[in-house]
């Protein structure tokens, strides 16, 4: 899509969900510990994450789960996050 500069524009943006909320990510890798900071902003150092995913590039289909230091590529739309927190005791 040009711009207003008649410039081709790519659309760079990779749409998906966390926790029912979509968001809009610049990178097509997605990281445990940005979709810990998008499901909860702000949220305690010593928390530690349950992230499974859907309908991502990856094997077994497209799902599976992220622990910490782990990440994997989303599709243009599509993936799907589910992240729960948990803090340690």
């Amino acid at each position: 899509m040009p711009d207003s500069y008649g410039n081709d524009k790519h659309d760079k943006t990779y749409e998906v969900v966390v926790n029912g909320t979509p968001y809009d990510l610049d990178d097509e890798v997605a990281t445990y510990e940005a979709l810990g900071a998008l499901a909860f902003p702000g949220h305690d150092p010593a928390a530690i994450f349950t992230v499974a995913y859907k309908n991502a590039i990856a094997p077994h289909g497209g799902s599976g789960t992220l622990v910490a230091g782990e990440s994997v590529k989303v599709k243009k739309k599509g993936t799907s996050f589910d992240v729960r927190l948990t803090t340690r005791s």
